[in-house]
């Protein structure tokens, strides 16, 4: 793999490009290059960079995180949460929109040229939207659950929940969560499922199963907010208005 060109390291697996934009290698970019000649230019210890691309034909890690996050405290899965927004804003949706701005078919094929021509519209907007949703759900959910947390295990005052418990409903959040987790759905149409083809031209094969897997990742991490987040925050704030009710019979 050290002297193939990047071009033929990413046809080998279509994932493999995601591992190199993130060392600053884009295959798109400098197709003809070899792993070895990028890594020098960019300073790169190639033993690393290829252990990445090793893990990456392992299993999603979030898969294997489900079981013991359902034993974590509240605190510990909402950080888990926060690192994969992390994940998501930094890395994954900068390559794919990156993928998606460097797909110029060589064609006349109409057919993809719509597609790309479509997907360059509406692909930034789709991201733009998810980085103010996943901002959002930070700035008032999670931190309504870690005030939760404090008020039933670290003796905040009830007086700093109170406002935030006229303002949300953790059962009100578990039902839009449930209704708006397809996210993908949008793109999902306009590509035909990620539908890929021989004729599928190169580009697209790549950015297609970066759709999917990207896809994937949502899905488990909306599996993780619904069935682990979300139970543990339904618990405390029973706790919370549990405390409520016992404090005003003594007043």
């Amino acid at each position: 793999m050290w002297s193939k060109s990047l071009a033929e390291i990413v046809a080998e697996n279509y994932s493999f490009g995601a591992v190199l934009h993130q060392f600053g290698i884009d295959f798109f970019k400098y197709p003809y290059k070899t792993l070895e000649a990028m890594c020098i230019a960019r300073h790169i210890s190639p033993t690393v960079v290829l252990k990445e691309l090793e893990l990456k034909t392992s299993q999603s890690q979030q898969s294997k995180d489900f079981e013991r996050l359902s034993k974590y405290p509240v605190d510990m899965v909402i950080d888990y949460l926060r690192q994969a927004h992390r994940v998501f804003m930094r890395r994954r949706l900068p390559y794919m929109l990156d993928l998606v701005v460097h797909t110029n078919l060589p064609t006349t094929d109409t057919y993809y040229d719509e597609i790309v021509n479509d997907l360059k519209i509406a692909f930034p907007i789709f991201a733009e939207d998810f980085v103010h949703h996943i901002l959002e759900e930070e700035a008032e959910i999670f931190n309504y659950i870690m005030r939760l947390d404090d008020v039933v295990y670290h003796q905040m005052p009830l007086s700093k929940i109170y406002f935030d418990m006229e303002k949300y409903s953790i059962r009100k959040f578990a039902t839009t969560h449930t209704t708006d987790d397809d996210d993908m759905e949008g793109i999902r149409e306009m590509t035909n499922n990620y539908e890929i083809k021989e004729n599928t031209p190169f580009m697209l094969k790549v950015l297609y199963t970066e759709l999917r897997q990207f896809e994937h990742e949502l899905s488990e991490h909306a599996l993780i907010e619904n069935q682990i987040l979300i139970p543990k925050a339904l618990k405390l704030e029973a706790k919370v208005k549990k405390i409520f009710q016992e404090r005003a019979k003594y007043n």
